[in-house]
């Protein structure tokens, strides 16, 4: 039997008991798992080392800190509300927590705070990144310095913060990892837009060799005793609902919290998923329009001829086209106002830019179905409601009895127009015997015709029947009656010009209005205006002459279809005179107000007031 001398055994027992107190740090340090990376989102943290949190179950375990910080010093420290900072991009764990303004052009404003148990410093920071792939708010241009008051130089004068597509890591002076150090960095530039970033971390207080020091970061400079210390109190979650109190063109974004945000789907199947949200709100002297990108793509790009080109259309049928561009601006709107950071857009449109409408506007990518339908002036802008079904069209040359009347998109451009217009706009309007017409167009690539769009190749059809089909001719009549069978009807300089409708098979042989044989059957009349920014017009057509053409009576026109050839394709509808003269005007009726109960109904959820 071993017999041991003085004092060997207690010496043997407390080394043992060393050894047990090391290997539970130990284990406790093992038990920590790297972050990795996630969706638009970069997690780090050293491998195989403590969290920050367990820093103080490492105190119980016996490897206590006291050696380097002095805990005692830091209870001075000014307390502020928070049970704990979670790395998670998200901020509002900060709120209470003083910010610092940065005098970095990488940086914003940072702000650091030490745990309630004193184990760990935490800092955060934000800035703008210049584009998706830009960390270059990380790494040795961002470095946090330590000063040490006693001049100590060593790993721990220097932390440096340090960010990849897919990782982050926390380092020292000498790019060594840290122990138990983490760090969480977003980056919501997208593309080569910029976009906001932040940065969280948290770095163990036994990583600092000394406790009397200060830190400086972006050019400012703050005393260890000068950092506040979280007092332990959760942070009460605002549950409250956002209240709709405006939209400021900032780039912030915060205001569009209370506004819905609608499902937008590109229809171009080469990128559909360039778009994802979009909301508007109509708001005084202005419409507001909300969109973000998706994850293939952006606005600017977005549409079946990836153009970027949208438009707000009014209850009327008139739209008003832009195109949105990869430098963030807006083509086509004098006065419009655009903040593009990240993935968001939000654009301002004056009110006056807007074409005429009714009570609502619908906006979404150029001659694609919208994304936001039926909003109207959240203020009594005083438009007038024309449901009531008298519209008093006239045939004058005067054009203002049109404004309230519902118009069809013609166009030959497609969505792949160079131009900030539609092609054109009509309208036709049925009293019973009569037949009226409005066709307006402010695109250059027809203005060119200076008329010619106007008058020619224009089909009426009758009950969707090609054998019930009237072809209008126009020529004018002087102050005698005399008809000019060879009119020029294109290339006319700018002023009103009356022309007088016949049909393209007249016979040419009668010389006056006055005196025309069957075959040279005058039908109605157009007024042309050739404008610098406009071409209009508008006609009348005797129904009764023209059911006589056609071997039926005024009554069998149960629809009415009429083409402009020259300026794009689609058909533009009334209804016929068959139950009334009034029937084309109450189905536009029902419409409008169909529209409007709707929007009554769903306007509680455009915005919360």
């Amino acid at each position: 039997m071993r017999i041991f001398k003085t004092g060997e055994y207690s010496n043997k027992r407390r080394h043992s008991c060393k050894k047990m107190v090391l290997s539970a740090g130990m284990a406790l340090m093992l038990a920590a798992t790297p972050v990795t990376a996630m969706a638009g989102q970069v997690y780090g943290s050293n491998t195989g080392v403590t969290s920050a949190n367990s820093v103080m179950n490492n105190i119980a375990a016996g490897l206590s800190m006291s050696n380097k910080i002095d805990v005692s010093t830091l209870k001075n420290n000014k307390k502020v509300g928070g049970d704990d900072i979670t790395l998670d991009n998200d901020l509002t764990d900060w709120k209470n927590v003083t910010e610092r303004k940065a005098l970095s052009d990488k940086v914003s404003s940072w702000k650091a705070v030490i745990s309630a148990d004193y184990s760990t410093l935490y800092i955060s920071y934000e800035g703008t990144a210049q584009s998706e792939w830009d960390y270059g708010y990380t790494g040795q241009q961002n470095l946090v310095d330590i000063t040490y008051a006693t001049g100590l130089s060593d790993s721990t004068n220097h932390i440096q913060f340090v960010a990849w597509n897919g990782g982050a890591q926390v380092k020292n002076g000498w790019y060594g990892d840290i122990e138990g150090a983490k760090m969480v960095t977003v980056n919501e530039a997208h593309q080569n837009t910029a976009g906001p970033y932040t940065v969280e971390a948290s770095i163990p207080m036994n990583f600092f060799t000394e406790g009397n020091f200060k830190i400086t970061f972006a050019g400012v400079t703050v005393d260890l005793a000068d950092i506040e210390v979280l007092d332990g109190s959760a942070i009460k979650e605002d549950t409250t609902e956002a209240v709709y109190e405006g939209i400021t063109i900032d780039g912030s974004f915060k205001d569009w919290d209370a506004v819905a945000r609608y499902n937008a789907a590109c229809p171009n199947e080469a990128h559909k998923d360039c778009l994802s949200k979009a909301a508007m709100v109509f708001d005084g002297d202005y419409v507001y329009i909300y969109l973000k990108d998706g994850a293939t793509g952006s606005a600017y790009g977005a549409g079946t001829h990836s153009n970027g080109r949208y438009s707000i259309k009014t209850d009327l049928g008139r739209e008003l086209v832009f195109q949105l561009t990869q430098d963030g601006q807006v083509n086509g709107i004098d006065g419009v106002l655009c903040q593009h950071v990240g993935r968001q857009w939000e654009i301002a449109v004056p009110k006056d830019k807007l074409p005429i409408y009714n009570k609502t506007i619908s906006f979404g990518l150029y001659l694609s179905e919208p994304f936001v339908k039926d909003v109207a002036n959240l203020k009594d802008d005083g438009s007038n409601d024309s449901s009531d079904g008298n519209y008093d069209i006239a045939y004058d040359g005067l054009y203002g009895d049109w404004n309230k009347y519902p118009h069809t998109t013609i166009q030959y451009a497609t969505p792949g127009t160079h131009e900030h217009v539609a092609d054109a706009s009509a309208a036709i309007y049925c009293d019973g015997t009569q037949l009226f017409g409005h066709v307006e167009t402010p695109m250059q690539a027809h203005l060119t015709e200076a008329g010619g769009e106007l008058t020619q190749a224009i089909t009426i059809k009758f009950n969707d029947n090609w054998s019930q089909v009237f072809y209008p001719r126009m020529e004018t009549v002087d102050s005698d009656g005399n008809i000019n069978w060879n009119s020029q009807k294109g290339g006319l300089s700018e002023g009103t010009y009356e022309f007088y409708i016949f049909s393209t098979d007249a016979w040419h042989t009668s010389a006056n209005i006055n005196s025309t044989n069957e075959a040279d059957t005058c039908y109605g009349k157009m007024m042309v205006t050739i404008g610098s920014d406009k071409d209009e017009c508008e006609f009348i057509i005797d129904l009764k002459k023209v059911a006589d053409k056609l071997g039926c009576d005024v009554s069998d026109f149960k629809q009415i279809d009429a083409q402009f050839g020259r300026l794009g394709q689609q058909w533009v509808t009334t209804a016929g005179a068959s139950t009334g003269a009034w029937l084309g005007l109450c189905i536009c009726v029902l419409i409008t107000v169909g529209v409007l109960v709707y929007q009554k109904k769903k306007g509680s959820n455009q915005v919360t007031e």
